[in-house]
């Protein structure tokens, strides 16, 4: 039992010659810097840390410039939006719990941007403002508005743009159809530009459904119009130049030569047959003998029919 007790006792000793320093006080931002006041010892350094996101798992970092150092704040910059700080008195080899910071928000950096919401009805758009965090608006109220410009993307010369001024919801009306609108926002604090303008937004402005009804009316009469004229214009070509139409019309004439027609009637003239005693035989040359004696018996038929015929 005794045994235990100096066990606990030795812990204790340790835990308090380890933690025995007294922590930073009231830390907390002020604008773009965090503060913290010193203890009662004033030969204590700092050290400071932070996380992006104080929720996830990730380690904690050094801030490089407030590592066992004699400061006592800390300018805050866009990039560190989010994060979440801790800061620790430190002397020789002691060191003293650490306090930490409220996460970074919008009032504590001036990089924030309006969030653009659009709803876009027909020749309308429905504007919704909103903020990345509700600190601003919960630190400075109806001081902080929204300054809006619009604008039709025209790509045949610079737009004309127009700009309202909005706490948070705002009707823009009387917009051309079929024509894409550009919007784009920042912040005004006091009436003065504050943090980034936001990203542009561009949506497209559709047309309202009887205009659309309306327009497919007219070219449907446009279009019957347009093919009565034509038939017009037909039906009075016709009439006035119904000659010249006819004969248009009409099949083709083709003058065929008489020598062609002689052909076409009578047929092919016969040639004289040739007489066998005509022919020199040679020995030599039994195949043309012979088919010259076949083309003469054919010649003596066709002759035969012929004489028959007449």
């Amino acid at each position: 039992m005794i045994r235990h007790i100096h066990v606990t006792a030795v812990f204790i000793l340790v835990i308090e010659s380890t933690f025995g320093l007294e922590p930073p006080q009231d830390v907390k931002m002020v604008e773009s810097d965090l503060l913290w006041k010193p203890p009662s010892d004033d030969q204590v350094l700092y050290s400071l840390q932070y996380k992006l996101n104080f929720k996830s798992e990730d380690e904690w970092l050094n801030v490089s410039s407030h590592i066992g150092t004699k400061l006592k704040s800390f300018k805050i910059t866009p990039e560190f939006y989010g994060a979440v700080f801790r800061v620790r008195s430190e002397k020789e080899n002691h060191i003293s719990e650490w306090q930490y910071s409220n996460p970074v928000q919008c009032v504590n950096v001036k990089s924030c941007v309006p969030v653009i919401n659009l709803n876009v009805k027909p020749e309308i758009v429905y504007l919704t403002m909103t903020h990345m965090d509700e600190s601003l608006e919960e630190e400075y109220g109806i001081n902080v508005e929204f300054n809006v410009s619009y604008w039709k993307k025209d790509n045949r010369g610079y737009p004309e743009v127009r700009s309202i001024i909005i706490h948070k919801n705002e009707d823009i009306d009387n917009l051309e159809p079929g024509q894409i609108y550009c919007f784009q926002a920042e912040y005004l604090l006091f009436e003065n530009p504050y943090g980034n303008p936001s990203k542009e937004k561009c949506e497209i402005i559709p047309e309202r459904p009887e205009a659309v009804k309306r327009r497919v009316f007219l070219y449907s009469i446009l279009a019957t119009l347009s093919v009565s004229a034509m038939c017009g214009v037909c039906i009075f070509v016709l009439f006035k130049h119904h000659k010249k139409v006819k004969e248009l019309l009409q099949p083709l004439h083709l003058e065929i030569p008489d020598h062609y027609l002689e052909v076409l009637y009578n047929g092919f003239p016969l040639e004289a047959c040739p007489s066998p005693s005509s022919q020199s035989l040679r020995s030599y040359d039994m195949i043309t003998v012979m088919e010259n004696s076949n083309v003469e018996q054919n010649c003596q038929k066709e002759e035969q029919e012929k004489r028959y015929l007449t």
